[in-house]
């Protein structure tokens, strides 16, 4: 075999082993073309409520979309982290319909997903770093 094939194919193994894996560390659930990510086994549920919720309220669009739920103990709260858009600067000010509907929907999530533990949206980088709490629920 030559080495550039023994090496592609070692590259293709490697890259399906790694995928396979989940890189984030996070546990995830696909439905379509949503990935909802979580942290703890322990709120599969929640994550499962919540992708339902997100897909029957048409949140989701047209494009795949990825949101991990991280559970805050020592906040009482869950953020729900989204990928707002890839080119989203975190120095940027949000338009004021995107903060209305953003507030929006935190309220309708916090209605019929988080009863118990509320919610708070947070836009994230790519790599679900924080970038922006529009609205947080216990502002520092």
């Amino acid at each position: 075999m030559p080495y550039a094939f023994k090496n592609l194919m070692l590259s293709f193994f490697l890259l399906s082993f790694l995928y396979a894996c989940n890189l984030t560390g996070d546990y995830v659930l696909e439905d379509g073309s949503l990935k909802v990510y979580y942290d703890q086994e322990s709120i599969k549920s929640t994550a499962a409520s919540f992708a339902a919720y997100w897909k029957k309220e048409n949140y989701l669009g047209d494009r795949e979309q990825s949101i991990k739920l991280v559970l805050d103990e020592n906040s009482q709260k869950y953020e729900v982290r989204i990928i707002l858009r890839k080119d989203f600067n975190p120095k940027e000010k949000l338009a004021f319909n995107e903060l209305q509907i953003l507030e929006r929907i935190q309220h309708d999530l916090n209605a019929n997903v988080f009863k118990a533990v509320p919610c708070e949206l947070v836009i994230c980088d790519n790599k679900f770093q924080v970038l922006q709490k529009p609205h947080p629920i216990n502002p520092e």
